[in-house]
Parts: structure tokens; C-alpha cells; sequence
């Protein structure tokens, strides 16, 4: 989602989004035409059909060319590994389209019709990459930093280690007894041809450049504060250099007041229960058994979180460790390399099968599809009482899946947690139908490769 937000390569990635949906439409009519030219009957396809098939396989490829990486646009792959992910994605589709068309057959278009359908597809994909990845050049945008604060400073050291790919920091203007004019700064920007300028509104000398900042927004330069440019860049909140000002005027109504977005939400949980649940059955049936011929206990672990407004609720997942893991310890943080957790648990976190019984939760109301992670009192109290905006998170549903759970690991220090508040209130202000999407993608593509933690 970050990389959506940033300009050129936002453009990059929707051109092949936007040409994909134009490829896949001429390789399904390629499809019909060399079908009906070397058939003796041609095909006889309702015009319904043609619409229901082809958005039926667009929807597959995307899915599927999403999972498998072929729209980054920072890790662009050599031609020969180009073709192969291509290559797979598309047998990955023949897989699902087959499998729908299963139990579809209205969707049924024969063997050889899909396979020519997949031939000028990775025909068609690979060549218009190939044509993208040698005119479209993605060099890193201009940023100018204008202000003297810890968060301009933090924002510098991020660029430079995470993000020189994206921006380049061509001027930064931190002194505050330096004497730079309005007339300096427009001088500046339109002369060096910065693309981006960041300020930081604690600085004194932003007051004195204000009214350029301003003008400069209305000539085509993106100006913004440093923290909503943080957010921006990273895709969480600096926490540690906001107020509740800042707080109040970004963050959407949608978060804070019951409305039809809630609503919204609440049906899309209960489809995504119905739909998925028989899907995730068998799954359930194997990890279960695996739990239980692997180690001694039983097979669910049941305890009490806190949900939506710190309500407590009893969460059913699948057990990861071994009996009774705290019965010495008491509550303490799960770690990467915890040697409590069993061989099988290691493998279910991985793939974030554990949290597969949560769905049951959905019916129930307790839990959402996307929201954070359901989380002890224990924990919640002292956190609340180190981190700034902890209890905030508790004004939506704890989720199965998140946007901190797909961007950070288990967090298992206070250190760990606070980074995961971040990317939770960066979902809190910034919920739309569209980043809930994109999380839940996010999700299917950790299991895929099993990068969870």
C-alpha cells in the first residue's frame, strides 16, 4: 500500500494494473478467435458468458500476479525470472479457474481453450513488462526538509537507510538562526526542481516561510507536515512526535462515530464468514490433527482478550505451544524463538493458520476481518501506561488479520509494541474499503510464501 502512495511509482504499478485488465480482455478475444479458426464448429459463447469468464480470470490474475510480486516496482526481476513468475502465476490460475469452474460449470471453457487463453497471456504480460521496464525510468524524487525538530531528524535517517530508492534529499534547511526568506525558499524549490518539501509545523523557521509553503503547494510541489508525510512514507504514526491537535484534525469520523461504514463493515464480515468457512474447513481438520499427534494438550487454546472498547471476550485459536506454557512463568511476551512454541506451531504462525479458528468469532460479532490483534489486559495496562494513544486502538474490533500484523512481527517487547501501535492507528485514521482490501491481499501473499513471524 506504501508504495501506492508514492508518485511515480503509484503511476508505475497502476499502468500494469490498468494494462493487465487490457491484456487479459485481448488474450481471452485472441483466445476465441484461434479457437473458432481451427475449430470445425466455432464457439458459441453468449455475450453474458464472454463478460462473467473474463472478469472471472481478471479478477484470478490480479489476485495472483499480486501474490507473486509482479507489481513491484522497485525489485524489478531480470527477463529470465520475469518469464518464470509469469509463467507460474499463470499455472496458478489454471489451477483456480479450474477448480471454480468445478463446481461452476457454467464457467467450464474446456481444456484447450484455457491453455491457449494462458499462452498469449505470458505472451502478452511478459512483452508489455519487458516494454515497461526499459522506457519507464524510476529515479528518486527531489525532497526538501524545512524545519528543526526530532521528527525531521528521524525522517532523514529513515530515507537514507530504507527509502533512497524513492526520495533524494537535495536540501534541508534546519538552522533556525540562519536567515532564509520566503523568497529564498520559492527561489529554491522552483530552481532545483524539488518535487517534495516536508516541514515541520514546531519550527520556528517555518513560521517565517508560511506563506511560500503555501504558494508553493499551488505550483504543482507536494508540501506536507512531517508528520502526515511520515505516515505517508512508512505507512504508521510517529507516535512519539504527535498531539492530540494532529490527532483530532487527521483522523476520519468514520473512527470515532457509529455510521454506515460500520454497518458496511459488519456485512462484509459475515459474507467473508460464509464464503471462506467452507474453504478453511479442511484446513482446520489437518492442523488439527497435526496439533494433536505432535504434542500432548489440547488441540485449541482458549483465553481472555479484550475487543472493541476494551469488552472482554473469550478468543478460540489453534494451540502453539506446549501445555500449560506459563504455568511457571506467568504472562510473558512470545517471542521469535520462544522455545515454548512446539514444531507444528512454529509452521501454523508462519503460515498465520493458527488464527484460523478466529473465524467462528466473526459470526459472534467479537471480532472483524481486519482490525489489530486482539490483545490480554494484562499486557494492554502496561502498555497503556508506556505508550502515548495505546487505549485508541480499542475503538474498532480486534481483526483475524491486520495492518500491523501483515507489517510487523509478534512485537514481543514494549519496544515491539509500540511499533505495532503505529501501524494500528495509521489503520485507525486512515480505514477505507480499499486498504482493507489490499490487507487482506497482503495476508494471502504472507501465507503463500510464509514470510509471518
Amino acid at each position: 500500500m506504501r508504495q501506492m502512495l508514492f508518485q511515480q511509482y503509484g503511476r508505475y504499478q497502476l499502468r500494469l494494473l490498468l494494462s493487465d485488465t487490457f491484456l487479459i480482455a485481448i488474450s481471452l478475444g485472441l483466445t476465441l478467435l484461434v479457437s473458432n479458426l481451427i475449430r470445425s464448429e466455432p464457439i458459441a459463447w453468449s455475450d453474458e458468458k464472454v463478460y462473467v469468464v473474463y472478469g472471472v480470470l481478471w479478477g484470478i490474475c490480479l489476485l495472483v500476479f499480486f501474490v507473486m510480486g509482479l507489481y513491484d516496482a522497485v525489485h524489478m526481476r531480470r527477463p529470465e525470472t520475469l518469464v518464470l513468475a509469469i509463467f507460474f502465476a499463470l499455472g496458478i490460475v489454471i489451477i483456480i479457474f479450474s477448480s471454480i469452474a468445478f463446481f461452476v460449470p457454467y464457467l467450464r471453457i474446456g481444456k484447450r481453450t484455457l491453455l491457449t487463453f494462458i499462452f498469449f497471456s505470458c505472451a502478452l504480460t511478459f512483452g508489455w513488462r519487458l516494454y515497461c521496464k526499459s522506457t519507464l525510468l524510476l529515479e528518486p524524487q527531489n525532497l526538501f526538509l524545512v524545519g528543526n525538530d526530532r521528527i525531521i531528524n528521524e525522517l532523514t535517517k529513515i530515507i537514507q537507510e530504507e527509502y533512497s530508492h524513492y526520495y533524494n534529499i537535495v536540501e534541508d534547511w534546519k538552522l533556525e538562526s540562519a536567515d532564509h526568506s520566503p523568497l529564498d525558499l520559492i527561489n529554491s524549490a522552483q530552481g532545483n526542481s524539488h518535487n517534495v518539501i516536508v516541514y515541520s509545523v514546531k519550527s520556528q523557521i517555518v513560521k517565517k516561510v508560511a506563506p511560500s509553503l503555501l504558494n508553493l503547494r499551488f505550483k504543482n510541489i507536494f508540501v506536507y507536515d512531517a508528520p502526515t508525510f511520515y505516515q505517508r512514507l512508512t505507512g504508521k504514526l510517529p507516535i512519539w512526535h504527535l498531539d492530540d491537535f494532529w490527532m483530532l484534525i487527521n483522523s476520519q469520523k468514520e473512527a470515532f462515530f457509529p455510521s454506515l461504514t460500520a454497518n458496511i463493515k459488519r456485512v462484509f464480515d459475515l459474507a467473508f464468514a460464509v464464503f471462506f468457512l467452507p474453504l478453511a474447513l479442511p484446513v482446520l481438520l489437518v492442523c488439527a490433527v497435526a496439533i494433536k499427534l505432535t504434542s500432548r494438550g489440547p488441540v485449541f487454546f482458549v483465553q481472555e482478550r479484550l475487543g472493541q472498547n476494551e469488552l472482554p471476550f473469550r478468543l478460540v485459536k489453534f494451540r502453539t505451544m506446549v501445555k500449560d506454557a506459563e504455568k511457571l512463568s506467568g504472562p510473558r511476551w512470545s517471542s521469535e524463538n520462544d522455545p515454548r512454541i512446539t514444531r507444528v506451531g512454529r509452521i501454523l504462525r508462519k503460515l498465520r493458520l493458527d488464527e484460523l479458528p478466529q473465524i467462528f468469532h466473526l459470526f459472534s460479532g467479537k471480532m472483524s476481518v481486519i482490525g489489530p490483534r486482539p490483545i490480554r489486559k494484562h499486557f494492554a495496562d502496561l502498555l497503556a501506561a508506556e505508550i502515548p494513544y495505546y487505549r485508541l486502538r480499542f475503538l474498532v474490533k480486534p481483526g483475524l488479520t491486520g495492518w500491523a500484523q501483515v507489517n510487523h512481527d509478534y512485537g514481543g517487547s514494549i519496544e515491539g509494541q509500540a511499533q505495532k501501535l503505529q501501524y494500528e492507528l495509521f489503520y485507525l485514521v486512515n480505514q477505507s474499503f480499499w486498504l482493507d482490501l489490499f490487507i487482506l491481499l497482503k495476508t494471502i501473499k504472507i501465507m503463500v510464501w510464509g514470510k509471518g513471524v
